[in-house]
């Protein structure tokens, strides 16, 4: 099935295009604006880069965050507008699951990372390579960085933007052996993991598909600390 995939919870618009997970596109734009006039724009250039038209794709993925509010929200929104325009069905993929499929090929445990977006607060989950594909291990983390070091408890890869001085800290606090992947969300891993969900059957319903917030007070709290705490 060839499927479009989304993701616009951070600074950059990522899009991708994957036909039975074979990667035919996958491109990255600066998200100068949260705009939906914007990420069509990206869409549209990305499907021409592939010589491909809308009509062409069977499905749309569609990354959930977390990350940025605002870019998330648009993101999921043009995903439901492009899936309830075209009748084609939409998967949504939280953003951290797709991080950890970028690195599904290292045979350690997976630790995915998006920042909150001030100080050292992030989103955090654990995942384990299996079957070209990534499973999440226990809940979603919400917290300071030092506090990863309560989730590892061996060998991992830590996978994100910024996950090298991410790394360096959990070191300093546990002396784990931890392996630093500097990434960031992209669209055709969206694509795939949003591919595999749909030929299971495993469609979103289009007016109810809503953003992945984790703990949106407690991130809020840690942006409000952090504001205070400069002013």
């Amino acid at each position: 099935m060839m499927v479009l995939g989304i993701d616009t919870s951070g600074y950059a618009n990522a899009v991708g295009l994957v036909d039975d997970e074979k990667v035919l596109a996958d491109s990255t734009y600066a998200a100068k604006t949260d705009s939906l006039e914007q990420i069509v724009a990206n869409i549209d250039s990305t499907l021409k880069s592939a010589g491909l038209a809308l009509k062409d794709v069977g499905g749309i993925g569609v990354g959930l965050g977390p990350g940025s509010w605002t870019g998330i929200r648009v993101g999921v929104t043009v995903g439901k507008i492009l899936a309830f325009s075209t009748g084609k069905p939409v998967a949504g993929v939280p953003t951290l699951q797709a991080l950890a499929y970028g690195a599904r090929h290292e045979s350690s445990l997976i630790c995915a990372v998006i920042s909150v977006g001030t100080g050292d607060a992030v989103y955090a989950a654990l995942y384990r390579p299996e079957n070209n594909a990534v499973r999440r291990i226990g809940e979603y983390y919400v917290g300071d960085v030092k506090g990863l070091t309560a989730l590892l408890t061996g060998p991992a890869v830590l996978v994100g933007n910024g996950s090298q001085a991410y790394t360096r800290i959990v070191k300093q606090e546990s002396g784990m052996n931890i392996k630093a992947v500097e990434a960031t969300p992209g669209g055709a891993a969206v694509a795939c993991l949003a591919e595999q969900r749909l030929e299971l059957g495993e469609k979103d319903d289009v007016l109810s598909l809503t953003p992945l917030y984790l703990k949106e007070s407690t991130a809020k709290a840690f942006v409000n600390k952090y504001k205070s705490s400069h002013t």
